[in-house]
């Protein structure tokens, strides 16, 4: 097991929290949603619990809470093609001496997790998929106005409550959403989001589940 790479390593360093500081800010400047500690943290813990519900080993649980959290970091340098330049700035804060098999496995879920047209490359990468895919939270607004034109901003901010919910006996992962049909529409969460929820149902086929979404109590999947 590679000693240096523990999530509590990962989460204590000032590089990786540099790191996160200026991702976030360059999504600020934009407008964009919340990019930094709270998102990757929510995606790490989801990541974690999903394998730790589907009986995966520790170990694997660790590491894909740390890709999960790890994840955006390459927005630093641009949103675009950012999981690739993430996945090289990881290696990079471990440095050659402590390249081996898991840490290799951790650079490719970092590397792979936005590309929605094909299956993640393993079960860590599939949880960092999920755990990042399913963040709608409306927490993650910055502003408490919400611009009418950005059809993005209105699903999130719609979204009263989010649950990821693990069934390992029926093997379905189900993404359950409250939204406030008031300020957005059903149709307007699947215009946006489709993308996002078609890469979801590949994540599950990878861990071998099914992907359910729950929206007002109500199911679409």
């Amino acid at each position: 097991m590679n000693d240096k790479l523990s999530f509590e390593n990962i989460r204590n360093s000032k590089e990786i929290q540099t790191y996160l500081e200026y991702t976030d800010k360059a999504f600020a400047l934009f407008g964009y949603k919340d990019h930094g500690k709270s998102h990757s943290s929510y995606c790490a813990d989801t990541a974690e619990q999903i394998l730790k519900y589907l009986g995966y080993e520790k170990r694997e649980q660790e590491l894909a809470k740390i890709a999960a959290y790890l994840h955006d970091i390459g927005s630093v340098v641009s949103k675009r093609g950012h999981g690739q330049s993430g996945a090289l700035m990881f290696l990079n804060f471990l440095d050659l001496t402590s390249y081996d098999e898991e840490s290799f496995a951790v650079a490719s879920a970092i590397g792979c997790h936005e590309d929605k047209n094909t299956d993640p490359v393993s079960p860590i990468a599939a949880a960092l998929v999920l755990g990042d895919k399913t963040d709608v939270r409306r927490e993650r607004i910055r502003d408490t106005g919400v611009n009418n034109s950005d059809k993005h901003s209105k699903v999130i901010a719609a979204c009263q409550q989010v649950n990821v919910i693990v069934d390992k006996e029926k093997m379905t992962i189900d993404l359950s959403l409250a939204i406030d049909a008031a300020i957005c529409s059903v149709m307007d969460y699947f215009e946006i989001f489709m993308a996002r929820t078609n890469f979801c149902r590949r994540a599950c086929r990878v861990l071998n589940c099914n992907f359910e979404l729950h929206i007002n109590q109500d199911k679409f999947l």
